[in-house]
């Protein structure tokens, strides 16, 4: 009797179980519902964007030390 007690559903979650969000993650997460892109598209964005900094960080070095 014990074992059949502890068998939920699969799509019964308890609220132990959900994730409590932050508000900052609700917003966040609003913020993007705004957005037409799709998560792998927004991925090669940010990541662009990461790549043209760091970038943007070498040539700044680089001119500092007067390569160029």
């Amino acid at each position: 009797m014990e074992e059949q007690e502890n068998i939920r559903p699969e799509g019964d979650t308890s609220p132990a179980e959900t994730p409590v969000k932050s508000p900052w993650q609700l917003k966040k997460e609003s913020w993007y519902d705004k957005v037409p892109l799709t998560l792998k598209q927004l991925d090669i964005i940010i990541g662009c964007g990461i790549a043209g900094m760091i970038i943007l960080a070498i040539v700044i070095a680089l001119d500092a030390m007067g390569v160029f």
